[in-house]
């Protein structure tokens, strides 16, 4: 083990740890696992709680998927964990060796409407209202550029920016296997899922990668993208 991959002293037990020596006091861990991370006297972050639920689960693995500096790793033996590191490209974070699995992309997503009345029942709402959540996100380090929505009836579409001219595009439609059920796809999953899980009006949140969405989608999906 490499002296980057030593774990610090004062991780909680269990299989997620900081490395020793790695931490640049970025801020990630703690705005994006809230309470499961601490700092020491020195300014070095280290996992404070380990994840006691499924919530905190997928807080956890989004830390690991966020940080730059991969100081955040994975020691344990659970094989879902261990897949979910392998599909986002980290297997190389888990001390544990993982083969057989390739990096894969969720860039689709369905979602409900729990109330079918309700008035955003449109593409071109939905869009709206995307676009709105990400301009309440703006800082004085992140703000957004949009190009014109266009629709044809079915489906909604535009492109948005948040750094130079790298536009992602991103597209609504209705699904029709309910009442209420709508269809994102897009690479920018996490704004997207952060959007939908802070909306009370979104439920049955499923995201799936393109193969899986053009194959079999009513079986194989995951409550994240990551």
């Amino acid at each position: 083990m490499s002296l980057v991959e030593m774990p610090h002293k004062l991780n909680a037990p269990g299989p997620f740890y900081v490395c020793d020596g790695c931490c640049t006091a970025c801020d990630v861990p703690s705005s994006e696992a809230p309470g499961m991370f601490a700092y020491d006297e020195q300014g070095h972050c280290y996992v404070k709680r380990q994840p006691q639920n499924k919530s905190d689960l997928n807080q956890m693995i989004r830390v690991v998927y966020s940080a730059e500096l991969e100081c955040i790793r994975y020691k344990g033996e659970d094989k879902d964990v261990l897949r979910r590191l392998a599909e986002g490209g980290l297997s190389h974070l888990a001390d544990m060796a993982v083969s057989g699995i390739k990096p894969v992309a969720r860039n689709h997503v369905t979602f409900d409407v729990a109330d079918p009345t309700d008035k955003l029942l449109s593409e071109i709402a939905l869009a709206t209202e995307f676009q709105r959540h990400l301009r309440a996100q703006e800082n004085e380090y992140v703000t957004y550029r949009f190009t014109p929505m266009s629709s044809n009836g079915e489906k909604t579409s535009f492109s948005y920016a948040w750094f130079e001219d790298s536009f992602h595009p991103v597209e609504f439609s209705f699904v029709g296997e309910s009442l209420s059920r709508w269809l994102i796809v897009s690479n920018t999953s996490f704004q997207i899922h952060d959007w939908l899980t802070s909306d009370n009006r979104f439920c049955d949140i499923r995201w799936y990668t393109q193969e899986l969405w053009n194959s079999n989608h009513s079986v194989k999906w995951q409550e994240t993208p990551w």
